[in-house]
């Protein structure tokens, strides 16, 4: 009994290597596609692509969300290309999708710049300027704030998953391997562009009126107190009745933007 040696592990065939091998090359093929596209996206994605997240972080929650959700697309994935030059087309155009899905999101987001710009200016605090995270530059303290509530009450209301869902839910929209209707995604962009100057004119259209009622104001009693300083009294109270309208209209202002931010993200949500 001692002097028997122990059966040798039957190792795999050759053809059953092989085959190991291939599932496995293709599902790492399958997650760096998936990857590309993420990856791109969430570099310009708003929130993911602050100045203050860093490209590590970016880069771990790139490579989790694509193994996570890789099953989920599995199925519209193409085959592993033989050559290099079609590889190398196809990870660009995964690219150019994500880059263009993080741009479309950022353009969801142009009326809260522009409706903090004209609140600035009729409110008199347009000079007051602060470095905003979200664009990495200096701007209207106003149109910071505005970015920085937005920004947090689109992580806070779970809104960052329509974005995280709106990317797989590209994957229907724009196949990973077919060429994507250019015509129809720079028409989508143009809308989102549009919708969101209007929103941001209807948002700032109650503080542009403020404006003008209080300069003409400010005139007619400057023709009829020649004796009174009107430039003294004028920024203090511009400054106070205008924040007075802000934090009335501050509810409304970011559950409009925040409304249209997740409209805009839905055609692409599965």
């Amino acid at each position: 009994m001692a002097g028997r040696r122990c059966p040798r592990p039957a190792w795999p065939r050759a053809r059953e290597t092989r085959v190991l091998e291939n599932i496995l090359a293709l599902n790492v093929f399958h997650l760096l596609l998936v990857f590309t596209r993420v990856g791109a996206a969430l570099m310009m994605m708003p929130g993911f692509s602050a100045i203050y997240v860093t490209a590590n972080i970016r880069l771990v929650l790139a490579v989790v969300i694509s193994a996570v959700c890789l099953p989920a697309v599995a199925d519209v994935l193409p085959a592993q290309p033989t050559s290099s030059t079609t590889l190398v087309m196809l990870l660009f155009m995964e690219v150019s999708i994500g880059l263009y899905l993080g741009i479309m999101a950022q353009f969801l987001l142009v009326s809260v710049g522009l409706a903090g710009s004209v609140i600035g200016f009729s409110t008199g605090l347009m000079m007051a300027q602060a470095f905003d995270p979200m664009i990495s530059q200096q701007s209207a303290i106003v149109s910071g704030l505005l970015s920085q509530l937005v920004m947090v009450l689109i992580f806070v209301m779970g809104l960052h998953h329509v974005m995280i869902e709106a990317i797989f839910g590209s994957y229907a929209v724009f196949p990973p391997g077919a060429l994507p209707d250019t015509g129809d995604a720079v028409r989508l962009l143009v809308q989102i562009m549009g919708d969101g100057f209007r929103l941001g004119f209807q948002i700032a259209a109650p503080f542009a009126v403020y404006g003008i009622i209080f300069n003409a104001t400010l005139g007619v009693i400057a023709r009829l107190m020649p004796q009174l300083n009107v430039m003294f009294i004028a920024m203090p109270a511009q400054i106070i009745f205008g924040l007075g309208l802000l934090m009335t209209s501050g509810p409304f202002i970011l559950m409009s933007f925040l409304k249209a931010f997740e409209q805009g993200l839905r055609p692409l949500v599965p």
